[in-house]
């Protein structure tokens, strides 16, 4: 697996804007920074993420589905792309998870490049988000899931339930394997 670059250090200015400003977009951080994305979500207040490892990805892939119409964000340096609805289940074949979806999102995702799951929760654009984002081994983002809104704006309690569940199950594992392996 590549190395990334060092984390910047705790007291370092970045983590102290990321303190004071935790809602700003981290993509144009990492540019400004000329750093990952990864290191950026690494610098925020501990309490915004958790980071599992990525051979969950198939496993938070495949609980996706039952949350209901979910935000699947890919963002890159040309396009902040946007689908709102239910995640597909798929399948695994020819070296890729197939996305199943008969309409709306479709497509074909590499589970050996995701290297770092992180389960975030922090305001954006003035509002609580929560969200599952995956990462490749460069620390790079491969794309993002949140969690949905009702109708009065505020996040789906239902899925923050599915989300909190997935994400202690799965730092659990990651606990216990670090100990069998110490």
């Amino acid at each position: 697996m590549p190395q990334s670059a060092p984390q910047p250090h705790p007291s370092s200015p970045l983590r102290q804007r990321l303190a004071e400003e935790p809602g700003v977009v981290l993509e144009q951080i990492a540019h400004e920074e000329n750093i990952s994305l990864l290191e950026v979500v690494r610098c925020l207040p501990q309490n915004h993420w958790t980071e599992v490892s990525g051979r969950h990805y198939l496993n938070v892939l495949s609980a996706l589905p039952s949350w209901g119409e979910v935000t699947t964000v890919l963002h890159t340096a040309d396009v902040i792309m946007e689908f709102k609805g239910p995640f597909p289940s798929g399948r695994t074949g020819h070296g890729f998870y197939n996305l199943q979806g008969k309409t709306g999102l479709s497509g074909h995702l590499r589970p050996e490049r995701c290297q770092h799951i992180v389960f975030m929760e922090r305001p954006l654009m003035g509002m609580e988000t929560a969200s599952n984002q995956f990462f490749n081994g460069e620390g790079e983002g491969i794309f993002k899931v949140f969690v949905g809104r009702d109708e009065q704006r505020q996040l789906r309690q239902d899925q923050l339930q599915h989300f909190s569940r997935l994400r202690n199950t799965l730092t659990a594992l990651d606990h216990v394997e670090r100990e069998a392996s110490a």
